[in-house]
């Protein structure tokens, strides 16, 4: 598909999905710090890295009780226990931990909020989208994570110094850009999927379309009064004048063999010679009655339309409107604005007939698949007008 597919971003973030991994990200996250500073210790104690930076022969000769070599550190959790003591270990305040994971939890759920709406919008460019996601999220999660951060020691009795508000802040913005990152992933990640989703579906429901297409026009063309038609216009052309007999055969012959073509995409060119020849059979039988107007720049030569909508959009033409010396039928085939229109003045048949041809909205459905266009259709009762687009052309 040559567009980008444009979805509600409610289908692949919906307000449970949100919720769920919401929970799960800040749960997890935590989890991982508290897994950390239990086991941490033990694992990178001294008494196993002797190399570390806690155990240099500076540190070594001094006394126990130097300040040097007492625990001055803290973290979310509370304070650390010494490294080579076991059991002095003081208990994870649980308290701290799930607070913090509830401000998690809050700034996940927004940020989620957030991006679904940016990716709700209809960008020109992609890369807008993107730079208002980023900085609308830096924005966010500053904002709540500062405030995440100061807001319990407001109500501390003992206001803490400025260099641990510091440190507290920088710290959670650290934290909390690094959720920030994983959200906004995430929502790419899940647009991605569903797109893929999309696409699939949809490429399914395009090849059944275009089989059943294939089938109903070859239906049309082998139809036994199109036949008779063709069979007596080429009859009276042998017995008249046989160089037009072997003209309406190999005309005949490439309507016939394009319309068992098996492309789903072909080029403007390609479509007007089959367009072309079909024209050619319906003036010869129906003479100087019925008359086609090519009005087609050749700069849309190389667009991209869909097999037989042209053709079949004359065919309906020539079938529901009278084509008589009284009153001959002009149709007409123009390009314009990145688009193709077939037109024709309403010459209503008196019993209109009813064909097994590519119908309109069969054609209309089409096109939404294949490059979520619509084909207009006009009709002011005097003109029947019919605006297919032109795909894939560096003019458009």
């Amino acid at each position: 598909m040559n567009k980008t597919i444009r979805k509600d971003a409610s289908q692949f973030l919906p307000m449970k999905t949100i919720l769920a991994f919401s929970l799960i990200i800040s749960v997890a996250f935590h989890l991982v710090f508290v897994l950390a500073f239990y086991f941490g210790e033990s694992l990178f104690s001294p008494d196993k890295m002797p190399e570390s930076r806690h155990a240099t022969h500076e540190t070594l000769e001094m006394p126990a009780n130097h300040p040097e070599n007492q625990p001055h550190f803290d973290n979310d959790f509370g304070p650390r226990p010494p490294h080579n003591n076991p059991e002095s270990r003081k208990p994870i305040r649980f308290d701290r931990a799930l607070m913090f994971t509830s401000f998690s939890f809050v700034l996940i759920f927004v940020l989620f909020l957030f991006n679904r709406k940016m990716m709700s919008i209809n960008y020109k460019r992609k890369w807008s989208e993107l730079s208002f996601m980023i900085f609308g999220s830096i924005l966010i999660t500053s904002i709540l994570s500062i405030a995440f951060s100061l807001g319990p020691s407001l109500f501390e009795h003992h206001r803490p110094n400025s260099a641990f508000l510091f440190r507290i802040v920088r710290d959670g913005l650290m934290r909390d850009f690094s959720l920030m990152t994983i959200v906004i992933l995430i929502s790419h990640l899940l647009r991605s999927l569903f797109n893929q989703r999309t696409i699939a579906v949809e490429n399914e429901a395009l090849r059944a379309e275009n089989i059943s297409t294939r089938y109903e026009a070859l239906k049309s063309q082998m139809d036994p009064h199109f036949l008779f038609n063709s069979l007596n216009t080429l009859q009276s052309l042998i017995e008249t004048d046989k160089d037009k007999a072997e003209n309406y055969i190999q005309q005949l012959s490439f309507v016939l063999r394009y319309t068992l073509q098996n492309k789903e995409i072909i080029t403007l060119s390609e479509e007007l010679k089959c367009v072309r020849s079909y024209c050619n059979m319906m003036q010869i039988r129906y003479g100087e009655n019925l008359k086609f107007d090519f009005q087609v720049d050749a700069k849309y030569h190389d667009s991209n339309v869909l097999p037989l909508s042209i053709q079949g959009l004359i065919e309906n033409a020539i079938k529901h409107n009278v084509i008589s010396a009284r009153q001959p039928l002009t149709v007409t085939i123009a390009t314009g604005n990145c688009t193709i229109k077939v037109s024709n003045p309403i010459q209503p048949k008196i019993m209109d007939e009813t064909g097994n041809g590519i119908g309109l909205s069969n054609l209309a459905d089409r096109y939404r698949l294949m490059w979520n266009e619509e084909v207009k259709i006009s009709n002011d009762g005097n003109v029947f007008e019919v605006n297919l687009p032109l795909e894939g052309s560096g003019k458009c």
